[in-house]
């Protein structure tokens, strides 16, 4: 009886106001209901910004180095240094046996590694990326066959999950706990037939042999050849060639970064490719310079004047990648992510090395083509405070030392300042005392704008069932409705314990705040953008006992269409902050 005059009740203190909920692939909307809260209500919830920077420290070895205090460490940001206010340290499970352990271990900020495990914030999720357009088959073997074993340190606490590039994403489990279906799923991942770069780089070696037949003289060099400004205009066309598909692969790793931005805890995505060149056909342009650049150059035309520089520069630079390395890196960092990378191919310049030392090609190309696709992941890793490996007989044995980074670091908290606007970035440096170490950290961080941690948790409960529902949502749709466009109507009631909501004093009532968020996910595995939906209820003082043993209900009526697969709603608590998220299956209701 309480239940249903609760449900009146509620429903008297919700005004009409049109918000739309769609799916972003759709063009339908449908209206619900909400209202906005009174003028200056829930204006003092105030909440205290901590920003966290996770930092390794190696000496010159490797090895990780245990037993630093917070003493040990300077935190600057955007310049200046800044007091450490909060301070975790975590190495691999095990007791310090250094002379500062005893301290350590009696620091209230001490965490065991039991306290971690039940505490999620503290987990590790892995993103494992396989961009399967740019790994050869027997690269694609033995790199994931290596990681197929190192996967097996990682602590048990720790969630992985498995993300393809086969021309587009597909992201193949959510994060898992299972050690035995990770490996199936990356053994299955082994035999993989996707077609790679092997055209281009056929198409590469070619012109190579090509300019293996010109005069070779140094950049001083000189030829009556003909064929150059030929090779010159394949040479071009192999670079925009590559540096499209170069820009794809680049987009596609950030779009997976910012995926987990809105996942609790520490996050890292794994790459494994074969390079991202910054300049694609820059070793061959360094090879047509030495070969046929300088001074005065003949053509079927007569003479003509070549300023090399000029014109290497500006072809170099219609292909340069920086800009979006740069970006890349930028936006892991605003996610909270560490990015590693795998070079699966270790010695980019090796078959071009074997195949035209004979004809004279020169070492100086041969070494820019292997840096060229090794640097932009290595800058972009260490940019976030990851590393790039490259693969080798001791692949395995790299990989292991990249495991441990998932349980043993430090975390730095400072509280942002006052002046700290939403979406401002900063600048952070971190440096220790002792001699001899290395720190890795991310160079960077960012501050939410409002709404943005919600709706980047919405999406990730979306793509990766990241689940974490302590206002105990629930959500609970029922049949569809038919609509003259195509698509569905299907009503969902979501419902959430009064007990579990924060309320305050508002006249004679007791005021809540939530807010609503809402994405859909298309039979391709995409992710809609996020819909918000503002929700305020009011219960009398007299009725709020009885109201506790009772749930606040909420009618959100959900478009689709043919195809959507799943759909995920996330709840914000304003009062105490408090965010919950649900995934549900709607793919039943989406096929017609």
């Amino acid at each position: 009886l309480f239940a249903a005059a609760l449900a009146v009740l509620l429903a008297s203190a919700v005004t009409a106001q049109n918000s739309e909920i769609q799916n972003p692939n759709s063009v339908t909307s449908t209206s619900v209901t909400g209202t906005d809260a009174p003028t200056g209500l829930f204006t003092e919830i105030v909440q205290v910004r901590v920003i966290n920077v996770d930092v390794f420290v190696t000496d010159r070895s490797g090895q990780s180095v245990a037993g630093l205090s917070r003493d040990d460490f300077e935190l600057r940001v955007d310049g200046r240094s800044v007091p450490i206010s909060n301070f975790y340290s975590e190495m691999g499970g095990t007791q310090w046996t250094t002379s500062k352990s005893t301290e350590l271990l009696a620091d209230s900020t001490f965490r065991s590694v039991e306290e971690v495990q039940a505490d999620p914030a503290h987990r590790t999720h892995v993103v494992i990326l396989i961009d399967h357009t740019r790994l050869h088959a027997n690269n694609r073997k033995r790199t994931l066959a290596a990681l197929r074993e190192a996967i097996e340190g990682l602590g048990p606490e720790d969630l992985v999950a498995v993300v393809g590039l086969e021309g587009s994403l597909i992201f193949y489990s959510d994060f898992l706990y299972d050690r035995q279906a990770l490996d199936r799923l990356l053994d299955k991942m082994s035999r993989v037939s996707v077609q790679s770069s092997g055209i281009g780089e056929l198409e590469r070696r070619r012109i190579f042999g090509d300019l293996a037949h010109g005069q070779s003289g140094g950049i001083l060099g000189r030829t009556s050849d003909t064929n150059s400004d030929a090779v010159m205009s394949r040479i071009r066309a192999y670079a925009a060639q590559e540096f499209a598909r170069s820009r794809v692969s680049l987009r596609e790793i950030e779009r997976v970064v910012t995926t987990l931005a809105g996942v609790q805890g520490r996050k890292a995505v794994l790459y494994v490719g074969e390079g991202i060149p910054t300049r694609p056909g820059e070793g061959l342009f360094v090879e047509w310079r030495n070969r046929f650049g300088g001074g005065d150059a003949y053509t079927e035309f007569g003479i003509r004047r070549v300023d090399f520089n000029t014109d290497y520069t500006r072809a170099v630079g219609r292909f340069d990648l920086t800009t979006a390395i740069n970006r890349l890196a930028a936006s892991a960092n605003h996610a909270g992510v560490t990015l590693y990378s795998v070079d699966a191919e270790g010695d980019h310049g090796g078959e071009i090395r074997s195949a035209l030392t004979v004809q004279g090609a020169t070492s100086e190309a041969i070494s820019v083509i292997d840096e060229n696709f090794r640097a932009p992941l290595e800058s972009a890793s260490k940019a976030t405070g990851g590393r790039m490996l490259r693969s080798s007989g001791k692949l395995l044995e790299q990989l292991d030392v990249l495991m441990r980074d998932f349980d043993t670091f430090y975390s730095l908290g400072f509280n942002a300042g006052p002046d700290w606007q939403p979406g401002s970035e900063h600048k952070i440096s971190v440096k220790t005392k002792g001699k001899g170490l290395r720190v890795r950290y991310r160079k960077e961080v960012r501050l939410p704008k409002p709404d943005e941690r919600e709706a980047s948790a919405t999406v990730a409960a979306l793509i990766y069932q990241t689940i974490n529902n302590p206002l105990e949502l629930r959500a609970t749709p029922s049949a569809r409705i038919p609509r003259e466009d195509g698509t569905v109507t299907v009503p969902v009631i979501l419902e959430v314990p009064v007990k579990n909501l924060g309320f305050i004093p508002q006249g004679d009532n007791q005021a809540a705040s939530l807010t609503f968020y809402v994405s859909i996910k298309n039979e391709d595995g995409d992710a809609g953008r996020v819909q918000k939906i503002p929700f305020h209820v009011a219960i009398p003082e007299a009725h709020m006992e009885a109201a506790l043993a009772d749930s606040v209900h909420y009618p959100l009526p959900l478009v689709l269409r043919p195809g959507d697969q799943q759909a995920a709603i996330g709840i914000r608590d304003n009062v105490n902050g408090t965010f919950s998220a649900v995934r549900i299956d709607v793919s039943e209701f989406s096929q017609f």
